[in-house]
């Protein structure tokens, strides 16, 4: 999460317009659920996947950003795939195991390839958004919709205790790891649950003090943030309507 704040900072479109990255993002993202066409989900995961190349964002980067989702993607995929009846049913492929016949229908073979398309398209504009832009920008920027603020420094504060969440986390493996508390592994299961049990309250510790520093500083219900002046382009804006066209009719294809 560190390395893809840094990423968010500093990549090369940078200094383009918060709106306009959100309009190709959250486009995008509208195309993927409710177009079900495999061409046109697969033409948004490219085309998101060659704006976050085009800023700089490393490939082997992105591998590892898939593997959370692919890793959940994979195992929700699995329960639409597989069919369980006590009973035998005509499928594409089918074990018999104990009283049970799990089987692989043509059905279940489609809806499963329709959940996996639409989730990776929908998925690859997100990161898009998540590596190209900052979230203190995206809240500033949505806190300029009346009604939006306080969702949005609800998030906001959800996204920095991820952080305060990972530097209580890690402060207290280090003290374990000088203490040799990863030396074998009965050593090792005993500070994970040491880990487990001490990293909550010191999280929420951690969040109070942070509560307070708000507080000495006058906060009033409102966050401000540092948002630099960005003008969007009417090149790229038509730029950006034409491709969510042209990925629209891919539909047609």
């Amino acid at each position: 999460m560190l390395y893809l704040d840094y990423l968010a900072h500093n990549n090369t479109l940078k200094n383009i317009s918060i709106g306009e990255k959100l309009l190709l993002g959250g486009g995008g993202l509208v195309l993927s659920l409710i177009l079900s066409r495999p061409s046109t989900l697969l033409a948004v995961f490219l085309a998101m996947h060659i704006v976050m190349l085009y800023a700089r964002i490393p490939l082997g980067y992105l591998g590892r950003l898939w593997l959370a989702p692919l890793t959940f993607l994979l195992i929700g995929i699995g329960s639409v795939l597989v069919s369980i009846s006590s009973s035998p049913f005509t499928a594409l492929a089918i074990i018999h195991l104990g009283g049970y016949y799990l089987g692989v229908t043509p059905a279940s073979l489609v809806t499963a390839q329709a959940i996996f398309l639409r989730s990776l398209a929908a998925v690859s504009c997100l990161l898009m958004i998540a590596t190209t832009t900052p979230v203190s920008y995206i809240v500033t920027y949505l806190s300029r919709i009346p009604g939006t603020s306080t969702i949005a420094e609800i998030a906001y504060l959800s996204y920095r205790f991820i952080f305060v969440f990972l530097a209580a986390a890690g402060q207290i493996y280090t003290a374990q790891q000088s203490r040799l508390g990863y030396a074998d592994t009965r050593k090792s299961l005993t500070s994970l649950a040491l880990l487990a049990a001490n990293v909550g309250q010191k999280t929420f510790l951690t969040a109070r003090d942070l509560t307070i520093a708000l507080n000495a500083r006058n906060y009033r219900d409102q966050l401000s943030f540092y948002y630099p002046i960005q003008t969007a382009s009417p090149v790229r804006l038509l730029l950006i309507l034409l491709v969510l066209i042209g990925l629209a009719l891919t539909a047609l294809v």
